[in-house]
């Protein structure tokens, strides 16, 4: 294990950014972002199942019984092979505190930072039809958005994510990051990346 590895947990509703903005600041500091839910699909399709929502549902409660925190105690085996080099890492996808409670056990409270992201619930499902993000979704996430952009199944999806106890996860969120664009705040991508590099160079203790 790398010491004194700083994880950054991106804690928000489906399309609140928390992926876009890994994305852009991670490679300036030499910090991958890791996503559960890659490690679901892995586990889905490697079962041999289409990655489906009854599938997903099949296979999840499986691991579940195993650990209630399955996938992100699989993320920490990859994490933990990462060079000395490297200063942090970020990891999406977490639900429930029970989750960032282990990863400050075997990290140190000290290393683990939560980020929440918070946007409106009518900008995150104008987000699904993007052009940018309908260009760079693929596979059996582009199956996923095209399920959501029926408002119905969007809805319902938030309602999951919730029950899981996401929320939670935001309301003890060391930072809170708004990233309103559609409506009041207003706030700016290019402020945002700003101010998110801002909280990553104090995670990392960087001048």
């Amino acid at each position: 294990m790398v010491n004194n590895m700083k994880i950054v947990v991106l804690s928000g509703l489906p399309l609140s950014g928390k992926t876009t903005y890994a994305k852009i600041i991670g490679p300036k500091y030499n910090m991958p972002l890791y996503e559960t839910g890659t490690e679901v699909l892995e586990e889905v399709t490697g079962r041999g199942y289409d990655f489906t929502p009854e599938n997903i549902k099949l296979v999840t409660d499986d691991c579940k019984k195993i650990s209630d925190s399955f996938f992100t105690e699989r993320l920490m085996k990859k994490i933990d092979k990462l060079p000395d080099d490297v200063p942090g890492t970020f990891i999406s996808g977490i639900r429930a505190v029970s989750e960032v409670e282990v990863l400050r056990k075997h990290y140190g409270d000290e290393n683990v930072f939560v980020i929440a992201f918070h946007t409106s619930m009518k900008t995150r499902f104008k987000r699904l039809n993007n052009p940018d993000r309908i260009e760079e979704t693929k596979g059996a996430k582009a199956k996923e958005d095209a399920l959501l952009r029926n408002f119905d199944n969007f809805l319902a999806r938030n309602k999951k994510e919730l029950g899981y106890g996401v929320g939670d996860v935001m309301a003890l969120a060391e930072y809170v990051m708004s990233t309103e664009n559609e409506m009041w705040p207003y706030v700016s991508m290019e402020s945002n990346t700003d101010s998110f590099e801002t909280i990553i160079k104090e995670i990392l203790k960087l001048d």
